[in-house]
């Protein structure tokens, strides 16, 4: 199956790195696995890289951390070619995605990216010793795609709503997700159907293909409650869910080695599917992500195949709940009246998950697996 993104530049940052070539002005010496960015404003250069095409910036940066590991946020604002794309806040360190539109970059000739960061920090002044550079974020890679495009979308056909939602699957947070497949008649097998997971472990998990997820000596299971129901903690990805077994059915060792292989089983089905580009993936969280959150997750799904990513955000006056936005081939955004409350994910809002997701399956139904 076709990709969905074209890589056209990969970037490392720092002793051993890549990146000289690249870099303007606002830049310190290389340091082993990331360069900073100083003063009040740096900037890259980049090759043309073909009209016509929506990009996608993928950011690796880090932060200063103080010594006693406090961080303070930061504003970034992001530029090509002059014009500002993105103005974020900066709290901790980790993967930004930024969204190029293909007019900014229709003209000929070499891309700058300008990176402005105002609140640049002096390491001497929260006990850095001497150092007195004017320090904001360290780059540690970059990444830049190609949007390709895709075919004309053939409306998906009508559907049970028990067979509609089977194509939907969850990239993780509480259990409302996989509660509205139950409640819509589906018990489809998902890795994170059920399953918390915090999204920068997510996007390591995706990218490394969930690498040691179900080692045995990873997976923790304890009864908790007054029925003792074995709870999982799994502590390379920090997954918590529930096993609804029960310490007076089954031993907590037989409870060990089964989630064991099913931790296993699981996370090759999802990248089996991410591979074959027939899932709409639901990412939902709260409070609810950013697009610099979201953009990096939209990238990995769509490079080894055509997904479609649903993230989820409140309705507003524009857009009321059931609605869905095709925003970049592959990326849709689907409101809500209101989440479940995180201490209960049942007490969900089923009618406006079912609209959101009839009205995401008739956009992009069509187009599944091809």
């Amino acid at each position: 199956m076709s990709a969905g993104l074209e890589r056209i530049l990969t970037l490392t940052f720092g002793k051993g790195g890549d990146e000289i070539n690249y870099l303007g002005n606002g830049w310190s010496g290389d340091e082993p696995g990331s360069r900073w960015m100083i003063g009040q404003g740096s900037e890259l250069w980049v090759e043309h890289p073909g009209q016509g095409h929506d990009l996608i910036l993928d950011l690796d940066i880090g932060v200063m951390i103080g010594p006693d590991g406090s961080t303070t946020t930061q504003r970034l604002v992001v530029g090509a070619r002059n014009k500002g794309i993105a103005q974020i806040a900066v709290a901790q360190g980790g993967s930004v995605g930024f969204h190029i539109p293909a007019a900014l970059v229709a003209e000929p000739g070499p891309i700058r990216l300008l990176f402005v960061h105002p609140d640049f920090r002096r390491p001497m002044d929260i006990g850095g010793g001497s150092d007195d550079r004017q320090l904001s974020f360290s780059m540690r890679s970059l990444r830049l795609f190609r949007v390709l495009p895709r075919a004309t979308l053939a409306s998906g056909p009508p559907l049970p709503p028990d067979q509609m939602i089977m194509a939907f699957e969850s990239l993780g947070d509480n259990c409302e997700f996989g509660l509205v497949q139950r409640r819509l008649g589906a018990e489809p097998l998902g890795l994170l159907r059920f399953s918390y997971v915090e999204l920068p472990l997510l996007l390591r998990g995706l990218r490394t293909g969930f690498d040691g997820l179900g080692e045995p000596n990873t997976v923790e299971v304890t009864p908790e409650g007054e029925d003792r129901e074995f709870v999982v903690r799994e502590s390379v990805y920090g997954m918590t869910y529930h096993t609804y077994q029960y310490e007076a059915q089954i031993s907590l060792d037989a409870v060990r080695q089964q989630q064991a292989t099913r931790l296993n089983f699981l996370k090759r089905k999802l990248m089996e599917d991410i591979g074959a580009g027939e899932k709409i993936f639901v990412l939902k969280r709260s409070p609810p992500l950013r697009p610099e959150e979201v953009l990096p997750v939209y990238a990995i799904l769509n490079e080894p195949g055509r997904n479609w990513l649903l993230w989820m955000v409140p309705s507003d006056a524009a857009h009321p709940p059931g609605t869905v936005e095709i925003l970049l081939p592959g990326l849709l955004r689907g409101y809500m009246d209101r989440f479940a409350p995180s201490e209960n994910a049942h007490e969900l809002s089923l009618e406006a998950w079912a609209a959101v997701c009839e009205a995401a399956w008739r956009a992009v139904g069509g187009a599944l697996g091809r």
